[in-house]
């Protein structure tokens, strides 16, 4: 006993016996053993803190009922981040400043609270969603991820057309406003004017983005407003709807970078639908300028998905943009979009690659084309943010991106050529490859594996500024794509297959296989294939876009 306090719910030294944590219901102290005193008060849990642990001989872990884990600087009695977590394996860390980072499907139930107003956590995302920020202030992080993470927080805001020095933290927001007196709630013409009115008290206004069933149909950069230097703006949107429910989302955005709340109607469009046409881009790569790095079967899976999708009953026509082996140059593929800028909004929009992922010095992730440099990815590969921009603003509304690719870090060229595994685990099957390569970049810049994949994670998870494309990755966390002659095929691509022209894919037996089917049985069928050592992911969702694929 110190004083008047006691060890009350729970007590901790510091690995170096200096400090002593003490707590007794919703308070907790921390004393200074060598001086015999209190030296500071940790507040900040809603609920009883139940117990506390040292990490080391300053930082301090407690947990509380109010459901959230805290961590401190102890002497001082700062809050550094608070933990969060729920049942459905959703997570955040949100430091005391507000910054954080989180799954994409906890953020939309969390809010910024001011006084009695309240915000989104979409309304500031380009300022706040700051991983590398996060992975600072834990401590937990080597330099180099930092900095990885910090670069991918710079291009995802130039991206939007922001720089980091025109973005504000102030909680004020601009507001958007529908005329809806006139819209229907439901109709049978696939045509409507929407009047949308826009404004801001402080700054100029940005831009005006559009989402139909979260797909943002003027494009990710949206009605651009920022060289006319205006707080005020009205305008009439003349847009297309799909048969059946049309949730339309209108916000603004001003020159700091704070969105609008989404101001939401929800339109039921009647009219009969017609079969749409699939666009099919279709890239397979086995065969490299470089032959080290030759796959077996990526050009096949390409090929196979094409032979299988050509017997879909679920479109009238379908389109194949291919590009195979010494035809998949990064010059080649990117002339797909003047393409798929003559999709219909009903169309469905499919682009599937098979090939190695690789990292370069600067962090950009790269796809393999025939002709990459793999010392230097920029010379020759296919961005990911150039083979995304395929998607965006093109009039298709329904859009799955397919990744049989991964980046393995720093893996031997034996890892590569034999595919074994750590651990002294059983074979996967016969003749197994990984789609993975030893890097030849500098040592000071390079990631190993397990942090490579968490950068690859916030590269893919762009909170709501995203293309409305679905994207489903064939492996994740610190693992290999696997191929092999037992499957014939990669073994995403193989599940992939099995799952659409089987049939077993078909969940509720409706004779129709949606995106989250697909989703479903892969997530299933490649971890008991593997073992569970490849583990699809779902990069990107959009949980309004569930449409047919097969």
């Amino acid at each position: 006993k110190i004083g008047d306090l006691d060890d009350g719910n729970g007590a901790a030294f510091s690995t170096d016996g200096v400090y002593l944590f003490l707590s007794h219901e919703n308070r907790a102290s921390v004393v200074n053993m060598q001086e015999r005193k209190v030296i500071s008060h940790l507040n900040g849990h809603a609920g009883t803190i139940l117990q506390g642990a040292f990490t080391d001989n300053s930082h301090l872990l407690t947990c509380s009922i109010d459901g959230t884990v805290k961590f401190w600087d102890a002497p001082a009695g700062k809050l550094i981040a608070t933990f969060i977590a729920n049942s459905e394996q959703e997570y955040g860390v949100i430091t005391s400043d507000n910054y954080y980072t989180m799954s994409k499907t906890l953020a939309p139930k969390l809010h910024f609270v001011k006084g009695v107003d309240h915000f989104s956590f979409d309304n500031f995302d380009l300022i706040y969603n700051r991983p590398d920020i996060v992975a600072q202030r834990l401590g937990f992080a080597d330099d180099i991820l930092i900095k990885a993470l910090r670069t991918a927080y710079l291009k995802r805001i130039k991206k939007m057309g922001f720089t980091e020095e025109q973005l504000s933290a102030e909680l004020h927001l601009p507001r958007l406003s529908i005329d809806s007196r006139n819209l229907p709630t439901e109709t049978d013409q696939t045509r409507v004017k929407i009047n949308v009115s826009a404004s801001d008290t402080k700054f100029p206004l940005d831009r005006i983005n559009v989402y139909i069933n979260d797909v943002p149909v003027l494009g990710t950069k949206g009605f651009p407003l920022g060289d006319k230097k205006i707080q005020e703006y009205s305008h009439e949107f003349e847009l297309e709807l799909l048969p059946g429910k049309n949730k339309i989302q209108i916000s603004c955005i001003n020159t700091k970078g704070v969105e609008s709340y989404k101001s939401t109607v929800d339109i039921m469009c009647t009219s009969k639908p017609d079969l749409p046409d699939l666009y099919l881009v279709n890239i397979g790569v086995s065969e490299f300028s470089d032959k080290l790095f030759n796959l077996t079967y990526a050009a096949k899976d390409a090929k196979d998905i094409s032979n299988a999708f050509r017997k879909s009953k679920s479109y009238a026509h379908v389109i194949e943009l291919s590009y195979i082996n010494g035809q998949a140059t990064k010059e080649n593929i990117a002339q797909a979009k003047e393409t798929l800028m003559k999709t219909r909004t009903a169309d469905v929009v499919i682009v599937f690659v098979a090939t190695h992922g690789l990292l370069d010095n600067n962090f950009d992730y790269y796809l393999a084309t025939t002709n990459v440099n793999f010392g230097n990815p920029a010379e020759n590969g296919l961005l990911y943010d150039d083979l995304e921009n395929l998607l965006d603003g093109i009039p298709a509304r329904n859009k799955l991106m397919l990744l049989d690719a991964c980046h393995s870090g720093e893996v031997d060229k034996e890892d590569m050529e034999t595919g074994s595994v750590a651990n002294n685990q059983p074979a996967i099957a016969e003749n197994v490859k990984t789609r993975g390569f030893k890097t030849n970049s500098k040592k000071e810049n390079q990631l190993g594996i397990r942090n490579s994949f968490e950068l690859m994670q916030e590269l893919f998870t762009d909170l709501g500024k995203g293309t409305g494309t679905v994207v489903i990755s064939s492996a994740g966390g610190a693992e290999y794509a696997f191929e092999s002659s037992e499957w014939s095929n990669g073994v995403f691509t193989y599940v992939l297959l099995e799952g659409i022209k089987s049939g077993n894919a078909d969940a509720n037996h409706d004779e129709k296989i949606n995106v989250s089917e697909i989703r479903d049985y892969v997530f299933r069928k490649v971890p008991e294939l593997t073992g569970g050592r490849q583990n699809p992911t779902f990069r990107k969702t959009n949980i309004e876009s569930n449409f047919v694929v097969y």
